[in-house]
């Protein structure tokens, strides 16, 4: 599947500044998936492939890139999905998670990329101020120098590593 993010522009070479504030000759942008839908679908099976299938969970992709993965995750799962904003609203129903939910109820959150984990680990502090529990996170590509990315007692699984390409 490397091959072919790459022959599609998913996987570029250059010199790219990233959200984290580093810099580095490899950029992914898994937003281009969407425009593919062999490869989106590929992505998205091996994601669910590696979740932990537990019952009354729900899922919810990180603001805004992985939302178009946890979407078709939940319709071919029939799992609920939630979506969080990155911030909240501040019209009409001033929410910043859409969606049905309980307090304490269970979440696999959904990451495209991981660099530090920062936007994956805010994410989850949103979710959990909110009462919800963050019980598995997963991204499709960390390009973390720690393989071993936490959110508290919770390991950012990945499917893909820098590494790999």
């Amino acid at each position: 599947m490397i091959d072919e993010f790459k022959e599609k522009g998913i996987i570029e070479t250059g010199s790219f500044h990233l959200k984290s504030g580093g810099m580095s000759n490899t950029y992914i942008n898994l937003k281009k998936i969407i425009s593919y839908p062999d490869l989106h679908l590929e992505l998205c099976n091996g994601l669910s492939k590696k979740m932990n299938k537990e019952e009354n969970v729900l899922i919810c992709g990180t603001p805004y890139g992985a939302v178009p993965f946890a979407s078709y995750i939940s319709i071919t799962n029939e799992i609920p999905m939630i979506f969080l904003r990155k911030e909240q609203k501040e019209y009409g129903t001033n929410q910043l998670i859409e969606g049905e939910y309980s307090k304490d109820q269970n979440v696999i959150l959904i990451e495209d990329v991981t660099t530090s984990g920062n936007s994956v680990i805010d994410a989850a502090g949103k979710l959990e101020e909110n009462g919800l529990h963050v019980s598995q996170i997963i991204t499709a590509f960390s390009r973390s120098d720690d393989k071993n990315l936490m959110y508290k007692d919770i390991p950012i699984e990945y499917l893909y590593h820098m590494n790999d390409i």
